[in-house]
Formats: structure tokens, sequence, C-alpha cells
């Protein structure tokens, strides 16, 4: 009889601690999240007219892109996060191959760091919670190697993303990100054969990444 009474006390206990990270393993209210992420960077070019290293449109390389995201929730539904990340990647030759030979020819090195603030708003209270954010800040484009000889320079960024999150704990969880970042870099007021006039040029790249979430 005692063994018989053992077996469900061990079920209901089991279940128990299963339930209890799955009632409350959500976004809370005034806690703070560190979220170190790793993934892709994807696309973007250079018009012509854009820069003063090349005169033809160049693109830029596909590139591994880390960093790091921090958030404070103001409600389960609201808050507000900032983002530095880093990229090297390289200055390619355009697809068309008009200018500098085939497709995808390496010109250059560039690295390129993010760094922005963002409004994040969810829409979960449970372990998984899906999210939107907006927000603006800066971009740091550093020409290396062999087009050194150009300076940095730091440009007005926009970016517009979403992803989800997924809590295995209140304090622990996972974080897949997909966002676009919008660079501004100047206003070609001149009229060429391939440009507009007052053409405003801007560096677009996409990326998808992965990462962690600890809450607390």
């Amino acid at each position: 009889m005692r063994k018989i009474r053992i077996v469900p006390t061990i079920l209901g206990a089991a279940a128990l601690l299963f339930a209890a990270p799955r009632a409350h393993a959500q976004l809370r209210a005034n806690t703070v999240e560190i979220s170190p992420f790793y993934g892709r960077l994807f696309g973007g070019d250079f018009a012509r007219g854009s820069n003063s290293l090349f005169d033809e449109r160049v693109d830029v390389d596909d590139a591994d892109h880390y960093g790091i995201r921090l958030a404070y929730n103001f409600t389960e539904n609201i808050s507000v996060e900032a983002e530095a990340s880093r990229t090297n990647t390289h200055f390619i030759s355009h697809t068309s191959g008009d200018v500098f030979g085939p497709g995808g020819a390496r010109l250059g090195d560039l690295r390129i760091d993010y760094y922005l603030g963002t409004g994040v708003f969810s829409f979960g209270h449970r372990r998984l919670v899906p999210y939107l954010s907006l927000g603006a800040g800066a971009a740091r484009l550093q020409p290396t190697g062999t087009v050194r000889t150009a300076s940095d320079s730091t440009r007005f960024t926009a970016t517009l993303g979403g992803g989800l999150k997924y809590f295995a704990t209140p304090h622990f969880g996972l974080r897949l990100d997909g966002r676009g970042y919008a660079t501004y870099l100047n206003r070609d007021d001149t009229c060429g054969h391939h440009d507009r006039c007052d053409d405003s040029h801007y560096l677009t790249n996409g990326e998808i990444s992965g990462g962690l979430i600890l809450a607390f």
C-alpha cells in the first residue's frame, strides 16, 4: 500500500515542478535582460557617388555579425534596448561585373559597428514571446587593409526588426532575431549617366541572429 501511495506523490511533485516555470517563464516588468548574440549580416552596397573610395557601385559582402543587447522591461509588453555590434566584412565588386571584372571580387576590407537604441513591443505572456523592434542610432564605417587611407565615418542608422524569445526559466532563455538596418550615407546632387539628381544614398543590410537571454 505504501508503494502505491508513493508513486502518485512523485508524479504530482514532478508535475508541480514542470508547471511552476511554465506559469512564470515570461517577460516580467522592472527586469533587465542581457542578450549576447551571433549571426549573419546580409546585403548592402555603396552606390555610385556615395563614397570617395570607388568611382562605381560596390557591394558589401555577407559576413558574421556579433554583439550584445541590453534591455529594460518597463512592463510585460514594452521595453527599451541598447545594441552594440560588429561586422568585419569586405568591399566586393558589383555582381554585374561591368567595372572590376567578375562580380564578387574582393576590393578591400570594411568594419561596421552599430550603436543603437530601440523600443521593443512584445505580444506573449508564456514561454514563447514574439516581438517587434524599432529604433535608431549610429553606424561607424571603418575601411581597413588596402583601403585604410580613407577616414572612418559615423552615420545615422534606423532599424526595424522582430523575433521570438523562448524562456526555459524566468531567468534564462533563447532568442531568434531578424532585422534590417538603413544607414544614411549622403545626397548626390549631381546628374550622372546611371544616377538620378538629388538622390539620397543608403547602405541597407539585413541580419539574422540567435543568442541567449539572461534576465534578472
